[in-house]
């Protein structure tokens, strides 16, 4: 008669998981991957508010071209708009300023009068978006 006492129990080798050093040998490697993609995701943050900038000022360009052609055809309701513009601003609290120049200069009506609409997002900063168009006035 063979008891439980009297064979040893054979079991497999202790295996209890990882150990400290390939934790911190493991935190270590994910450091380095975030430090590597650190640059890039500033980068596409500045490239990103560039871009926002840059739509928000072709938009507020498109919107007065749209209004100018609608305002009629003479050239005091062009000037007397350009003269009245607001400064917009957009969701990032940037101040955008706008200008007009119009050149009413023809005394042949009708003409094609030519104007110039272009937005800055301040004094120090150039020009983010300018277009120019013929807009027919009859006086």
């Amino acid at each position: 008669m063979v008891t439980a006492s009297s064979h040893p129990i054979i079991r497999p080798p202790y295996n209890a998981g990882f150990g400290m050093i390939e934790i911190v040998v493991s935190m270590m490697l994910l450091s380095l991957l975030a430090i590597a993609f650190l640059p890039m995701l500033v980068t596409s943050l500045r490239v990103s508010i560039s871009n926002a900038t840059l739509t928000t000022a072709t938009q507020l360009l498109s919107t007065q071209m749209s209004e100018l052609r609608a305002l009629g055809t003479t050239c005091a309701a062009l000037e007397t708009y350009g003269n009245n513009l607001p400064s917009e601003v957009d969701a990032g609290a940037r101040r955008f300023s706008q200008t007009i120049e119009i050149d009413c200069l023809a005394s042949d009506y009708p003409a094609k009068v030519p104007v110039t609409v272009s937005v800055s997002a301040g004094d120090p900063v150039p020009t983010l978006a300018e277009a120019t168009t013929l807009i027919f006035v009859t006086g």
